[in-house]
């Protein structure tokens, strides 16, 4: 009985030094094919700079630029391919490593070395592309497999929502009047002022419609174009459920039967100062009020109330903002000199108030080319929320506390 016993532990050692054996090639395998993978895209890289320069300097000598054209077009789909087949083999590589890690740790708890067992697996724990498949699982694990055409991941969406939640109920303590002017199905186009530096305002209203209306609707809004010069900042917006502003996309998004969120003021409405605060920018020419002719969606005016305190600008700076490619670089009383801590946006009180829907319908869609009709009606839209925005204002108490 004692000789059987040690024969099995025998086995069972050998099988485990086996098996570490085989993970440890595994696991030199899979490094190498990563390295011979970024070795083969940065040859790619190389010869499609190189393509592209002849291309420019248009050398007749040594192909035409069409022919040149062609080439690149052809190795760039190679290496596409190339890169998606071997990160497939890293993949399958490592998936085989994985599947010798329960008896690694069992071969650690029957060896009399057993601390050693425990550094090996640390070590493993630390390999390189350990980490990078880590990384790329979690950064997965926040992706859908198929967005719409604008980008909106409903995974990454409800990834985030508890955070805008937060902002929501705790935060800003947000009330919002009138959401049953939302209609329960149907497109429809929101309209409001603007202010905040940054769309807080629309991400608020997002949620009032989750939360709130009947048919907790999913709202789309409208993003400027200077937030996509950010780095993840514009692809966030994206995945959340905001669009670069722009007539096509607002349309596309209203024939969809979507609620849609735009803020005419556009970027004036963001850089206004502490001291305009309130008092509402140009509605630029109209294009909102042309997108409702044109698709027959119902307009609703909103009023925004305390997005103009969590930002309280003082003063602009356009020279270096010019250079990064933004509108302006924004001076409050905490930035910069607080520095990133600066851009945490105050807790003032949140009040948004959802008008009743204007129907532009009876006008027809031939009215949006009649500028005068285009601008009385924008202008009319604009005072209506100006009027709104005077009134509650003279009931607010406090800034902080409504």
């Amino acid at each position: 009985m004692s000789k059987l016993k040690s024969q099995t532990t025998n086995d069972s050692q050998t099988g485990s030094q086996k098996n570490l054996k085989e993970h440890e090639d595994l696991v030199s395998l899979s490094s190498n094919v990563f390295k011979v993978r970024r070795t083969l895209l940065d040859q790619f890289s190389r010869i499609e700079r190189d393509m592209e320069k002849r291309s420019k300097m248009n050398r007749e000598q040594f192909a035409s630029r069409e022919e040149l054209n062609s080439v690149m077009e052809k190795l760039s789909a190679f290496r596409g391919e190339l890169d998606s087949v071997l990160l497939k083999i890293e993949e399958r590589i490592q998936h085989s490593a994985e599947s010798f890690r329960i008896p690694t740790m069992e071969a650690a708890e029957i060896s009399p070395a057993g601390g050693e067992g425990s550094l090996d697996e640390i070590v493993t724990g630390l390999n390189p592309f350990n980490l990078r498949r880590k990384y790329h699982e979690f950064s997965l694990s926040m992706r859908s497999e198929e967005v719409d055409a604008f980008g909106f991941d409903p995974i990454f969406d409800r990834f985030v929502r508890p955070v805008f939640e937060f902002l929501y109920t705790k935060y800003w303590r947000v009330e919002t009047y009138g959401i049953s002017n939302i209609p329960k199905s149907g497109p429809c186009l929101m309209v409001g002022n603007h202010s905040g530096s940054l769309p807080y305002d629309a991400t608020m209203l997002k949620m009032a419609v989750l939360k709130e209306h009947t048919a907790h609707r999913e709202v789309r809004f409208m993003v400027e174009d200077f937030l996509f010069h950010f780095p993840f900042l514009g692809s966030m917006m994206n995945r959340f459920g905001g669009v670069r502003a722009s007539q096509e996309n607002a349309q596309q998004l209203l024939q969809a039967q979507m609620p849609v969120v735009v803020f005419p003021e556009g970027v004036k409405g963001l850089g206004k100062l502490y001291r305009d605060k309130y008092h509402l920018a140009r509605f630029g020419r109209g294009g909102f009020i042309r997108l409702c002719l044109r698709t027959g969606a119902p307009l609703i005016p909103v009023a925004f109330i305390g997005p103009e305190e969590i930002h309280p600008m003082m003063a602009r700076e356009t020279f270096f903002a010019g250079m990064l490619g933004i509108p302006y670089v924004p001076i409050t009383p905490t930035f910069p000199w607080l520095g990133p801590a600066g851009l945490i946006p105050l807790p003032s009180k949140w009040f948004i108030h959802i008008l009743p829907p204007i129907d532009l319908s009876e006008y027809g869609p031939e009215a949006e080319k009649d500028r005068v009709l285009v601008y009385r009606l924008a202008q009319r839209v604009k005072n209506q929320i100006q009027e709104v925005i005077v009134e509650q204002l003279k009931n607010r108490r406090s800034i902080w506390f409504g």
